[in-house]
């Protein structure tokens, strides 16, 4: 289970026609990438969703620039949650989610944010 430290919307942005959060998660586990979850609103029922991320390996110091034109940033949508022990990867992604939209404001602000334009 990837355990968050810190999350942070970065800005509003389009997804494969989908409205939605960049947000950035920073890991509480050492050696853990950080992520750029995309965080949509659903149909029907407006419902947060979680539909691309995206882990970025990229070292502050050689990066400073945030380049993501690099390898340093891997589409990891399919792969996220398919090495949980235990769980499917369904309950994983599942998790990881209410986590994340548990974690400070950051649920109502994406409500707020994403709904609004649903």
């Amino acid at each position: 289970m990837y355990a968050i430290q810190d999350a942070k919307i970065r800005r509003l942005t389009e997804v494969d026609g989908l409205s939605c959060a960049e947000v950035e998660v920073q890991p509480a586990n050492a050696g853990d990438p950080s992520l750029l979850v995309y965080v949509a609103a659903t149909q029907p029922g407006s419902t947060l969703e979680v539909v691309r991320i995206v882990r970025n390996h990229s070292d502050a110091v050689l990066d400073w620039y945030n380049n993501n034109m690099h390898t340093a940033f891997e589409d990891a949508t399919e792969t996220a949650f398919q090495n949980s022990e235990g769980i499917t990867a369904g309950e994983d992604k599942a998790r990881f989610q209410s986590e994340l939209f548990a974690f400070g404001l950051l649920g109502p602000t994406l409500q707020r944010y994403l709904v609004g334009q649903a």
